[in-house]
């Protein structure tokens, strides 16, 4: 139905009357009927406020309902009693097909929208039962939101610990466990000496099977999974997904213990406007053929922008990382934000301060303007905010103080954030293909439009500059491909991958060390030995402190040497040289890491390259020097080191954000993710020869960052690094088995009574 004919209808109830007889035989099955409610809500609003109730006990969305006041109403209203029986929730009948689905079947593949609410069926799923859960997100971004709802869930049950990393503490309290990884992270889940008893596995966002490097990661855990915990369940969830069965089918996982099914469903409405090019604003349909001509439009009365950032709405914009890099991502908004009174509320200046002092912005010189923004309730978000500072964003906005969030795909990727309005000033999405485009592309939409509590029909705007290249996107479908990226002929593999590829396939991957054993055969050599005692004689010389044998220029040589021990270990691990641009990445990663092992905060670390970069010495005169841009080892293409800065810009025009976020990036994408594993797997190899209990401290030191016995307890029992040492004053006991805090922690700050009441 056009827009037109919409807002021209003479007879809006006979036609309201009409949809909701459809909505109700066949459910809310595309967007488009969700889009016509949405435009007789708008424009003709009283005749729609008759039907509203029975439109919304049609969609299913029974928890708006407590009380029906229609015959209709009341008799769906059934349904959802008899899900609140037999799921203890007012779940929606796609809610309820998968609690049933996941309760009969081992392996389960489901698809659905954005807004249809999978993943709180499934987090319900996993509060009720019994024995460790392990949830995969693609991104750190989204582990911050399910340990944020998880932690609610089970607040008044002492017995659960959900973390973000695999330990097994606490023993005194029989602890069922609910780890929250990335498929990186999850190797951990593998180590023998946890001994876990993982029931159910659920993977959240698994369309990221089909991206190519981090495609291959999750399809090696999937089988590792598959074989070592082959008796638990394992649930995949998608967004938009046209064959969720291609999951079970590609991981060849039995077709009886299977169930798939694409849901279609979804809750919330989605009003489209674009900006003509006659300088004027126009609503215009997605789901009609042309629907973005001014034939098939309806002109926006007065300026969209007007109505979007009047500071009563919350707007989330669409943004490439290199704009938020350079700050023209502000550009046509600066004439908005200006008129955005600063913010006043209690809670939201605790946030700012508290992220004001993770980041060191907090100190005269380190003038952050990612902290500066927020004072005005606007937003930046993307995967190189540091996590911590990420989960106190993310609290910002849901507690509502949030203007406008500028962000980058994080949020395109299934975090838990719903807008006002979504703004796409830029139609760039990530992925590879025009189909993974699309998909992301649905997926930072489906954030336009708050799923409320109130018992309404809830709608959200979404505005865009190509409405013609938004049609294509959103009526594009997306199909997981039915073979894994394993399976694929040797040859067809990035020549990074190959060698992991092949020891999966052939049964020949050291599950204790995370390498192939033919990696652990060549870190197993003599070269490599003597590099890693070389690196520990540096390291543990004597009965100095580590910070003593490798800092100031008195030891300059000790850290070119450590370097150099590294290197060979690296290259001994890919079994090649690393190219000049690999090895400008690996030298800045291994300052870094010598930075950690001397104790440096986060906020020290990124002061020190801050002054460096910005000249600070020479009072900023002249060019920035040159810094390595942080970049996932190995990448073989990297032939050439290139800086986070262009040659000609001033050391006074540094960024302090900037460094912030790179900074972050090599310990998070590089270190983590990328150089740990290898390190860890050769200090395991050598420690087992040897019996050089000094390789054990090292271990600790790569996992923790300090060897402070005190410290690593506290982080292993969930504690940031950057609290331990404030915790650390409270704490009367504490091992392994048990922490007892002494009393005068209930006169500690809000912030440390809140990190530790779950443990009293």
């Amino acid at each position: 139905m056009k827009i037109k004919k919409i807002i021209e209808d003479q007879y809006p109830e006979e036609n309201l009357f009409s949809l909701m007889k459809e909505l109700h035989e066949e459910g809310p099955k595309d967007s488009k009927i969700l889009e016509i409610f949405t435009y007789y809500k708008i424009f003709h609003p009283k005749t729609f406020e008759s039907y509203e109730e029975k439109i919304i006990s049609a969609l299913g969305l029974f928890y708006k309902i407590k009380e029906p006041t229609t015959v209709f109403s009341y008799i769906l209203s059934g349904i959802g009693e008899q899900h609140k029986k037999d799921f203890g929730a007012y779940l929606t009948p796609v809610q309820a097909s998968i609690r049933r689905a996941i309760e009969s079947k081992q392996i389960i593949s489901i698809s659905a929208p954005t807004s249809a609410g999978k993943s709180y069926s499934i987090r319900d799923f996993i509060f009720e039962q019994e024995g460790d859960a392990v949830v995969i997100v693609p991104s750190r971004a989204l582990i911050a939101e399910y340990i944020t709802t998880m932690r609610k869930k089970f607040k008044n049950d002492k017995n659960v610990i959900i973390t973000s990393f695999v330990d097994n503490i606490f023993l005194i309290r029989q602890l069922r466990r609910i780890f929250v990884l990335t498929p990186e992270r999850a190797r951990e889940l593998f180590n023998r000496e946890f001994e876990l008893n993982i029931k159910v596995f659920f993977l959240d966002e698994a369309q990221v099977s089909e991206e190519d490097s981090r495609g291959i990661v999750f399809d090696v855990l999937v089988r590792r999974i598959k074989k070592v915990f082959n008796a638990s369940k394992i649930i995949f969830a998608h967004p938009f997904v046209k064959n969720p069965e291609a999951q079970i089918i590609k991981h060849k996982f039995p077709i009886e213990e299977g169930y798939s099914r694409s849901y279609t469903f979804g809750s919330v409405g989605k009003v489209c406007i674009f900006k003509h090019n006659n300088g004027k604003d126009y609503y215009f349909s997605p789901y009609i053929d042309k629907g973005y001509t001014i034939s098939n439009c309806i002109p926006y009365e007065g300026n969209f922008c007007d109505f979007a950032f009047n500071g009563n709405h919350s707007v989330l914009i669409f943004v490439s990382k290199s704009s938020i890099y350079n700050k023209s991502f502000i550009k046509d908004f600066e004439v908005y934000i200006k008129d955005f009174i600063e913010i006043d509320n209690p809670s939201a200046l605790k946030i700012i301060a508290s992220i004001e002092h993770l980041l060191g912005a907090d100190e005269d010189e380190h003038d952050s303007y990612l902290v500066n923004l927020l004072k005005k309730g606007v937003v930046l978000h993307h995967g190189s905010v540091p996590l911590e500072v990420r989960f106190l964003i993310e609290n910002f906005i849901r507690e509502g103080h949030a203007k406008i969030c500028f962000s980058t795909s994080t949020l395109a990727q299934g975090v838990n954030m719903p807008f006002d309005i979504v703004w796409l000033i830029s139609n760039r999405h990530i992925g590879e293909s025009e189909q993974e485009k699309s998909l992301a592309f649905k997926n930072l939409i489906g954030r336009a439009g708050r799923l409320s509590e109130d018992s309404k029909f809830d709608f959200g705007y979404v505005f865009t500059n190509n409405p013609k290249l938004f049609t294509r996107r959103i009526n594009e479908l997306f199909e997981l491909k039915e073979e894994s990226i394993i399976d694929l002929p040797i040859d067809d593999i990035d020549k990074d991958s190959k060698e992991l590829i092949e020891s999966i396939k052939n049964n020949t991957f050291d599950e204790d060390k995370n390498l192939p054993t033919s990696a652990v055969e060549r870190l197993s050599q003599l070269n490599v030995f003597l590099a890693l005692r070389s690196i520990l004689n540096i390291l543990y010389r004597d009965d100095n402190s580590i910070k003593d044998n490798i800092s100031g220029n008195k030891n300059e040589s000790n850290r070119e040497v450590i370097y150099t021990e590294f290197k060979i270990i690296y290259e001994t691990s890919i079994n090649r040289k690393l190219s000049l641009g690999e090895n400008a990445v690996f030298k800045q990663s291994i300052s870094i890491l010598l930075q950690v092992m001397q104790g440096r905060t986060f906020r020290e670390i990124v002061g020190t390259r801050y002054s460096y970069v910005s000249n600070r010495d020479n009072k900023n005169e002249g060019l920035a020097k040159f810094s390595q841009e942080a970049v996932s080892l190995p990448k073989s293409t990297l032939k050439k080191p290139y800086s986070i800065y262009k040659e000609d810009v001033l050391a006074k025009s540094v960024s302090y954000d900037t460094i912030v976020f790179d900074t972050y990036d090599y310990l998070d994408k590089v270190l983590s993710f990328s150089l740990t594993d290898k390190f860890i797997a050769a200090f395991k190899i050598y420690e087992e020869e040897s019996k050089d209990v000094r390789a054990k401290k090292i271990i600790e030191l790569f996992r923790f960052g300090t060897n402070n016995q005190r410290h690593i307890l506290l982080m292993r029992y969930g504690f940031s690094s950057e609290d331990v040492g404030e915790i650390n004053k409270y704490v009367i006991s504490i091992d392994e088995n048990s922490i007892n805090f002494d009393d005068n922690v209930k006169n500690a700050s809000e912030h440390i009574k809140n990190l530790v009441e779950w443990y009293l």
